[in-house]
């Protein structure tokens, strides 16, 4: 059954032109992060707060502009929202190159990630356009392998090319990659025409529908419990690993004059971990959802905790667990966020992607907005070191707490049922 699912999708070839973007663009978007953070810790040597800084305005744009993208993705052509999203970014991404000043990589990266904000729920949406319902978990799983191999392939490209040759050409390959991104889109079909009662035959979106859009988001969530609660988790999973990405390089910059290196190899780490989750739960039965959010986060939470007490170790026994514990925090984020993709792409109706996948956006956006801000304040008053520990202690407490309550969740979610059907 498994072989003949992916010999579909291997026929569809709308599919794999829409992979084929996604694999040279979640390549290039590796490629910017690290030589980001690589400009702006190590070679500019910037203040804890200032990194947070950095990291926030990656993510900060799609707590406006997720629930309107959505929106949008929901009512306009994914294909054209996506191709002028990747043409857009290309551009931002080569002014990155050519920054000389702080505040123009805050403004730069700002503006590209409000091109990606509209990228991702057009790209979510268009994939359950073009892909049967029996094939979407497999779909969504190959997606999840492709963005984690990336995080693989990508640092260690970025991390030559930095030692190498400079900062400079991981910005021109991301911008290369944004131009590939939008020449494979044109081979995708367009949107088909929606004809359901979720939305409306204009094309017009007022200013009311845009505000309204992440309350009707948050709605429709409410009607699977189960989901909601696993969105927190994957939120609170978030926060922690936001507050560890945006001050990793700080942590390292600790043990190492120069530990771009070290970074590297722990950002591959942790993608191969994630690679190997996506990689099992493409295969297997989808276990309880709740049960993979709440030990994903305790993984999470584990493994950066015991990344920061490592700190006083050997210098070769710290290059060994680095990229353990990163692999263990890779694959425990994959437990948390892939079944919890999945079962929001096999709950949620087609015709409301745009917006759930817009709230979702903008509720998990928050959580790693507050998880970057918090985390650059607290490692700078109380250390970085005790910051890694306390939100990773928080975060198994709270992933400990959702598996002894998933009783009462699965309950709520039965009652629901129950009541849909009625009605």
């Amino acid at each position: 059954m498994e072989s003949k699912r992916r010999s579909t999708l291997l026929k569809n070839k709308s599919y794999l032109w829409l992979i084929s973007s996604q694999i040279v663009s979640s390549l290039g978007d590796w490629l910017d992060i690290l030589a980001v953070m690589t400009l702006v810790a190590i070679k500019w040597n910037a203040s804890p707060i200032a990194v947070s800084a950095l990291m926030l305005c990656f993510a900060g744009p799609m707590i406006v502009v997720g629930p309107i993208a959505g929106s949008i993705a929901d009512k306009f052509d994914r294909k054209k929202i996506m191709i002028i999203s990747d043409i857009l970014s290309a551009i931002a991404v080569l002014g990155v190159a050519f920054s000389t000043s702080l505040w123009q990589v805050y403004v730069l990266i700002t503006l590209k990630s409000i091109f990606v904000a509209f990228f991702m729920p057009a790209k979510n949406g268009k994939l359950k356009e073009i892909v049967d319902p029996e094939d979407i978990q497999m779909a969504t799983g190959i997606s999840g392998m492709i963005d984690n191999g990336a995080k693989v392939i990508g640092p260690t490209i970025s991390g030559l090319l930095v030692a190498s040759v400079g900062v400079q050409w991981a910005f021109f390959l991301d911008a290369i990659s944004f131009v590939l991104s939008a020449l494979f889109l044109i081979a995708v079909p367009k949107t088909a025409i929606q004809s359901t009662n979720d939305i409306t035959a204009t094309s017009k979106l007022s200013l009311q529908e845009l505000s309204s859009t992440m309350k009707e988001g948050f709605a429709i969530l409410k009607g699977f419990p189960i989901l909601l609660t696993s969105l927190f988790l994957f939120s609170a999973s978030l926060f922690v690993l936001q507050i560890a990405d945006t001050q990793f390089m700080v942590l390292a910059r600790l043990i190492f004059e120069e530990p771009t290196t070290l970074v590297g190899y722990a950002m591959a780490a942790s993608g191969v971990g994630m690679f190997v989750s996506s990689a099992i739960l493409t295969k297997i039965k989808l276990p309880n959802v709740l049960v993979t959010t709440s030990l994903g986060g305790i993984g999470v939470g584990g493994a950066f905790a015991l990344v920061a007490l490592m700190t006083r170790l050997d210098i070769t026994l710290i290059y060994l667990l680095f990229p353990l514990l990163c692999f263990i925090a890779g694959a425990s984020f994959g437990l948390t966020a892939i079944p919890f993709q999945i079962s929001v792409q096999k709950q949620v109706p087609i015709s409301k992607t745009g917006r759930v996948f817009g709230t979702i956006g903008s509720i998990t956006t928050i959580s790693s907005f507050i998880g970057m801000g918090l985390g650059g304040v607290l490692s700078q008053t109380i250390g970085v070191i005790q910051t890694f520990v306390l939100a990773g202690v928080l975060l198994i407490c709270v992933g400990t707490l959702m598996l002894i309550s998933k009783r009462s969740v699965e309950s709520r979610g039965h009652h629901v049922t129950e009541s849909d059907g009625g009605i």
